[in-house]
C-alpha cells in the first residue's frame, strides 16, 4: 500500500514539475514606435466620387498616422518563419477568437486601416455607408486566391484563408481610389499592429531566439531599424531572445523618415 501511494506521489510531483517547466516556456515581446521627425500635416485626399457624402467625413491620407508624443501606429510586428515551418502555439491562443474579423467601410475610408486575421479565422468584409457602393479589391495576395468583389449594404462578404502571406497584403477600393488597408495573413497568432500611441505587444510567444518582421506601408520593409541591440536586416528582420517568462521590452523604437523612404 505504502509503495502504491509512494509511486502516486511521485507521479504527482512529476506532473507538476512538466507543468511548471511547460508553463515557463513563454514569453513576451512588447515595445513603442517613436517617429523621431517632424510630422508633416496629414495631407486631405481629393474626393471626387460621391462628393457630397464623402466629403463630410474630412477623409486624409493615413500612410504616416503620428500620435500623442511621436507614437507611430499601423507598424506591422509578426514572428518570421522559414517556409513550411511551424511553431507551437500556447494553450491559450491554440483557438481563435469565433468572432470574425470585421474589415468595415465606413465614411468612405477603411476601417480598421491595419488588420490581423488567421488562417483559421474568418473576415468580414461591411459595407456600413448608407447607399453608396463600394468594392474590395484584394489582388496583391500571394498565396491565397486574388478577389475584387461589391460590398453591399445588406450582406457582407465573407472571406476564409487558407494559406499564410510573408508580408501584409494592400487592400483597396476602386470606386474610390483613396480607400487602402492592409491586411497580414499568418497561421500563428504571433503578430501584432501598433497602436495609435505606437504601442504594440506580442504575448506567450514560444521561448527562443526568434525572428521578427517589421514593416510599415510606407516602405514596407523597414531595414536598418535598431530594435533593441541589433538592427533589422534588409529584409525588416530582426533576431531577438525570448526568455521563458519574461516580457522583452524593446523600449522606444525611433523610426526615422529615411527608415520610412520618406
Amino acid at each position: 500500500m505504502k509503495k502504491i501511494i509512494w509511486t502516486l506521489l511521485i507521479t504527482l510531483t512529476s506532473s507538476l514539475v512538466a507543468l511548471d517547466t511547460y508553463a515557463g516556456e513563454w514569453g513576451s515581446l512588447k515595445g513603442r514606435f517613436v517617429f523621431t521627425d517632424t510630422p508633416v500635416s496629414l495631407e486631405s485626399i481629393n474626393v471626387n466620387k460621391d462628393v457630397e457624402f464623402c466629403s463630410k467625413n474630412k477623409l486624409v491620407e493615413e500612410n504616416l498616422l503620428v500620435g500623442e508624443k511621436g507614437g507611430l501606429s499601423n507598424v506591422f510586428v509578426y514572428l518570421y518563419l522559414k517556409k513550411g515551418k511551424k511553431i507551437e502555439v500556447h494553450p491559450d491562443l491554440a483557438k481563435p477568437d469565433e468572432k470574425p474579423v470585421v474589415l468595415y467601410n465606413k465614411g468612405c475610408r477603411f476601417e480598421p486601416h491595419t488588420l490581423t486575421v488567421r488562417t483559421s479565422q474568418t473576415l468580414e468584409i461591411r459595407n456600413s455607408d448608407p447607399g453608396i457602393g463600394h468594392n474590395t479589391n484584394a489582388t496583391t495576395l500571394r498565396f491565397n486566391p486574388r478577389f475584387n468583389d461589391q460590398v453591399s449594404n445588406d450582406e457582407p462578404l465573407i472571406k476564409v484563408f487558407e494559406k499564410a502571406e510573408y508580408y501584409p497584403a494592400e487592400i483597396a477600393c476602386n470606386v474610390h481610389p483613396w480607400m487602402k488597408a492592409y491586411v497580414l495573413i499568418r497561421d500563428n497568432p504571433y503578430m501584432t499592429v501598433s497602436d495609435a500611441k505606437g504601442n504594440f505587444e506580442i504575448k506567450n510567444i514560444p521561448a527562443g531566439k526568434r525572428v521578427f518582421s517589421f514593416w510599415q506601408e510606407s516602405k514596407g520593409n523597414l531595414r536598418d531599424l535598431s530594435v533593441g541591440k541589433t538592427k533589422t536586416s534588409r529584409k525588416g528582420q530582426a533576431s531577438l531572445e525570448i526568455v521563458a517568462g519574461e516580457t522583452l521590452d524593446l523600449g522606444e523604437i525611433k523610426v526615422s523618415a529615411q527608415v520610412l523612404g520618406l
